[in-house]
């Protein structure tokens, strides 16, 4: 019996961290789409269909480009 009922806490208290640790922010969450923009990130295989326009950003994060 109090083996069976230590099994439950520690289950429960796994649950209930788990839980505790995901923000609601994160749950819910979801990003607008952007129109023809893609990101490839460094050393990651990208089927390639045409031609590849690549643009030199100015600052780190790349939100403003040399076009």
């Amino acid at each position: 019996m109090k083996r069976t009922t230590l099994y439950l806490l520690i289950a429960l208290a796994s649950t209930a961290s788990a839980l505790a640790a995901v923000s609601p922010k994160e749950r819910t969450a979801f990003e607008p789409a952007t129109a023809h923009e893609t990101v490839i990130e460094k050393n990651q295989a990208y089927p390639l269909v045409g031609p590849l326009t690549v643009e030199e950003c100015l600052n780190s994060d790349c939100s403003v480009t040399r076009s």
